[in-house]
């Protein structure tokens, strides 16, 4: 349980730092998330083309070709203009909630749901909504993501130094597991002898 919570308030110091950082840092911290992504794409795409090269049985040349040459383009846009990488993320990411938002609205009518109609009609309406406010304005949308991130994260890091003294103080009280070496105290309890 010791170690458990050692591990517990580590993870929680980590992200509540991590949250702090992206909290009042968010333009660096939406910059350096799309950074990361393009390294990931990058190497994922130069993992394709090595895969390219002696497909396994079933997996399609062409098709691992196109991961690469995507991936490979994608993380040297990310890595090398990542202000123009997020706002086209941003874009995509506005795009889909619309589709998403029209699908919902369409589902609505033209398909059996168990859910109310309207209710439907409002959700798809809320996915319309939120993917025009993110393709108006890309930019803003990347600092807000950033900022809630760092506020998620903040929130994880409490909960997780929380959780991590409580176990630390039920270790404490609780009794050696039946088997397990107790290390002798550095002082003995009733100080130390001279």
């Amino acid at each position: 349980m010791k170690r458990s919570s050692t591990y517990l308030l580590v993870s929680g110091a980590v992200a509540l730092l991590f949250g702090l950082v992206a909290a009042f840092f968010p333009i660096a911290t939406a910059i350096a998330l799309v950074v990361l992504w393009g390294v990931y794409a990058l190497l994922d795409g130069v993992t394709a083309a090595i895969m390219a090269f002696r497909p396994a049985p079933g997996q399609s040349r062409g098709y691992l070709i196109f991961t690469a040459v995507l991936g490979v383009v994608a993380g040297l846009i990310a890595i090398i203009s990542p202000t123009t990488a997020g706002s086209a993320f941003a874009w995509v990411l506005g795009l889909w909630l619309m589709v998403r938002g029209v699908l919902e609205i369409v589902a609505a009518f033209t398909q059996q749901q168990p859910a109310p109609r309207w209710l439907l009609v409002l959700g798809g309406v809320f996915w319309l909504i939120a993917g025009w406010l993110i393709m108006s304005s890309p930019g803003t949308a990347a600092l807000a993501i950033a900022l809630w991130l760092g506020v998620l994260a903040i929130i994880w890091g409490i909960v997780l130094l929380v959780v991590g003294a409580l176990v630390r103080r039920e270790a404490k009280r609780a009794e050696p597991i039946r088997g397990e070496v107790v290390p002798p105290p550095i002082f003995p309890s009733d100080g130390p002898t001279a």
